[in-house]
């Protein structure tokens, strides 16, 4: 039996909104609640995952049509 211990590093960057807008700049998403919009940057992603494993998800929710 081998046993291994290992440290791990986990970055997480999410957004939960709609979103408005995407450009060089990266994504706007806008908060439901208060309206705010803020920007997930290209450049936080190139920073801190630009050759590392990732995964990656986009979802869109929204409430099924009552017939």
């Amino acid at each position: 039996m081998s046993v291994k211990k290992e440290e791990l590093k986990s970055i997480k960057l999410s957004a939960k909104g709609i979103l408005v807008g995407l450009d060089d700049e990266g994504f706007h998403i806008e908060d439901e609640k208060s309206g705010d919009i803020e920007v997930l940057s290209l450049d936080d992603i190139k920073e801190l995952l630009v050759g590392k494993s990732v995964n990656i998800a986009f979802a869109n929710k929204e409430p099924l049509e009552e017939e």
